[in-house]
């Protein structure tokens, strides 16, 4: 079975919610690092499978290597995927993925299977079927305007619940391109760079940089921000906590999406991972650090794999 989506659509103009400096810093700062660096080729963690099969882990290695050539082992491939996933899913709130299949393979397993993620459009689901729908600017004579896809090759990847809903998110992330601007308009009208009116620009970058703050509360502090001035350690440091807990809670529910999808295919057996950070004893850490129960040393314990 040949691909049934449409593989990209050409963009004439940059797209108007393109990331900005705060939502870009976000974005950056919650999938960069999710899956811990290698050392060589050492990973500070340990991935494989429930029941050892060498046949399936290869065939998982290849199923896995979405956009990128296969490496050469099972924990490269769920590093790159857990990463890839996780971008899209911050900047974008949810990805609708294909499962595409080659007609010598076996419908019940993930030899001849690949994933292919759908470009960026409008995507809808009607009963046993989900619909991409061609942008206007993309229309052609002659060539479809939307592409019927069965729902058994569609992969629905969104956030986590605890994060928020995939239309919420993209509300948090149109909010901080609003806050993006650390330069009022103004500024640029009376030619003196808002000397007419002595314009505090300092104080401008701190009450936005507040403002962040209190937008991202529900995943944490943007790091790339470091400790805004005047705030405490404490808040510092737990901030930084949450954000911790956040990409935990992104990283586990993907690779527990990931399980879901090959058992949907028919593969009896799973994907476990050892030796990451769980977002529970985080949470747990962030609970006993506001009781005064165990010091800033002892939580941050808590984020190392």
């Amino acid at each position: 079975m040949s691909r049934l989506s449409r593989r990209y659509f050409p963009r004439k103009r940059r797209p108007k919610d393109e990331p900005a400096h705060y939502a870009f810093m976000f974005i950056r700062d919650i999938h960069t690092g999710i899956m811990p660096f290698r050392t060589g080729r050492e990973y500070p963690f340990t991935v494989k499978l429930k029941r050892v099969n060498e046949s399936l882990e290869v065939q998982l290695k290849d199923f896995l290597s979405i956009g990128k050539g296969t490496g050469w082992s099972i924990t490269e491939e769920l590093s790159n995927i857990v990463g890839t996933l996780s971008h899209y899913l911050v900047a974008l709130g949810e990805i609708y993925i294909e499962i595409v299949q080659d007609d010598e393979g076996d419908k019940k397993s993930l030899a001849g299977k690949q994933l292919v993620i759908l470009p960026r459009g409008r995507v809808l689901r009607v009963y046993k079927y989900y619909i991409q729908v061609v942008p206007i600017e993309s229309w052609k004579r002659g060539e479809k305007k939307f592409h019927l896809i069965p729902s058994k090759n569609i992969w629905h990847l969104k956030l986590p619940k605890k994060l928020g809903s995939p239309s919420r998110h993209r509300r948090t992330l149109k909010k901080l391109n609003l806050l993006s601007n650390t330069t009022p308009a103004f500024v640029f009208e009376d030619g003196k760079l808002g000397g007419s009116v002595y314009y505090d620009f300092a104080k401008h970058r701190f009450n936005s940089e507040v403002a962040v703050e209190n937008v991202t509360s529900e995943w944490g502090s943007i790091w790339s921000l470091g400790q805004i001035k005047g705030t405490t350690e404490y808040y510092y440091i737990v901030n930084r906590l949450r954000s911790c807990r956040s990409q935990a809670l992104l990283r586990e529910h993907i690779i527990s999406e990931i399980n879901r999808l090959i058992s949907r295919i028919g593969v009896k057996n799973s994907i476990q991972v050892k030796g990451l950070a769980i977002s529970s004893d985080i949470s747990e850490a962030i609970s006993k650090l506001e009781k005064g129960e165990i010091g800033f040393q002892e939580a941050m314990k808590a984020t190392k794999s």
